[in-house]
């Protein structure tokens, strides 16, 4: 098993400093705590596109004073953050590192939405861009089904937006840090029928380092390590519609029971799910478990993924409110775990948090990757 011990994060928004600049805040300050780091990885996915720059690893390894440390790339589009954690724990466990620092960044703000957008949706197959498919037009796809097919309230879908701007709300780190009513979702821009603006995540940038070690280790770096209980990848075809339902997210599902079956535990306190829309968090949340299937919307309507809920979702935010920097968006995630397990989480803490799953998604469900944190092995 292995522990986080450190962890720091920029805030996620539109940010003026370039993605060196932004990968430095978040890092140097658990480099200036912890001399004997002996490996890094970058979680970034479009440092080509957005920045015109390749080799980036190696480039904020120089950058940082890191030179003689190896560093590694990992890039799975926005499922890249819980890769890092997944490889960072597989050195620690093979022998290959005793310290890795795992820094997530992407600096996207440079491009239009339009851009982005297109950028963003070359992870998908030729044969459906070429039909103007994108990931805002799935997620529509995906909510007009649900709906019907489970007589989900419009209103149902939008509360998700309120709940996780609330939360938002009350995070130094989010991007967008300002409650919103039901009419003002509602009444927001059209994106993709009948999803609006703030129904789905904002453009971001923005970094989050977190410094992971073997548990025999942690307690030499700090008092409060959080342990990185079980962690697990599952994966589905890139062709959407090659799959037999489009509201099966079985990369998900595989990914949280195989997670959950490793860390040895049946239930969690809260979870950090990938929600570039809102519809998004229902649905993997029935794949998890968290919801019941086909009721998930009910609980929207309850209060129930509050903060002080039965299960609460997305304290941080989520990317619908704290922002979707893609390479550090889940890192970020695991940082919250790690503030809300050692009650640091301020006004959005639940209570007695003890176990949190975080789920980092690629694509529209192409593989993902399942976190189970806690504050015991």
């Amino acid at each position: 098993m292995v522990a986080i011990v450190d962890a720091s994060l920029t805030r996620f928004g539109k940010r003026k400093e370039d993605v060196f600049q932004l990968a430095k805040e978040s890092s140097l300050p658990i480099i200036r705590r912890f001399k004997d780091i002996d490996f890094v990885l970058i979680s970034n996915s479009y440092s080509g596109e957005f920045n015109n720059v390749s080799g980036i690893n190696n480039l904020i390894s120089s950058y940082l004073s890191l030179d003689e440390i190896p560093s590694i790339r990992i890039d799975n589009t926005s499922g890249s953050g819980g890769s890092a954690i997944l490889v960072a724990k597989s050195l620690i466990d093979s022998g290959q590192a005793r310290a890795v620092l795992v820094i997530g960044v992407e600096k996207m703000s440079t491009m239009k939405t339009r851009e982005v957008t297109s950028v963003i949706s070359s992870l998908l197959p030729p044969r459906e861009r070429s039909i103007g498919i994108s990931l805002p037009s799935l997620a529509s796809i995906m909510t007009k089904i649900y709906m019907r097919r489970y007589g989900a309230s419009r209103e149902a879908i939008a509360e998700v937006s309120v709940k996780n701007h609330w939360n938002g709300a009350r995070n130094p780190f989010a991007h967008i840090r300002k409650e919103i009513t039901l009419e003002e979702v509602l009444s927001s821009p059209v994106v993709a029928d009948p999803l609006r603006q703030y129904e789905f995540c904002p453009i971001s940038d923005g970094a989050a380092s977190v410094l992971i070690t073997s548990d025999e280790e942690a307690l030499s770096y700090t008092s409060k390590p959080v342990f990185i209980k079980g962690v697990a990848m599952g994966s589905d075809s890139s062709h959407i519609t090659d799959r037999e339902d489009i509201l099966e997210m079985k990369a998900v599902k595989i990914a949280g029971e195989l997670a959950m079956k490793r860390a040895k535990v049946e239930r969690v306190d809260f979870a950090e799910l990938h929600d570039m829309a809102t519809i998004l968090e229902i649905v993997e949340g029935e794949a998890l478990g968290l919801l019941e299937k086909g009721k998930g919307w009910t609980y929207y309507l309850n209060g129930m993924t509050g903060v002080d809920g039965e299960i609460p979702i997305n304290t941080s935010g989520g990317l619908n409110s704290k922002g979707h920097p893609i390479g550090a968006s889940g890192i970020g995630q695991v940082i919250e775990g790690f503030l809300q397990i050692r009650g640091e989480a301020g006004e959005r803490q639940v209570k007695e948090a003890r176990v949190g799953l975080t789920v980092s998604m690629a694509g529209f469900g192409n593989s993902a990757t399942a976190i189970v944190l806690g504050d015991e092995i």
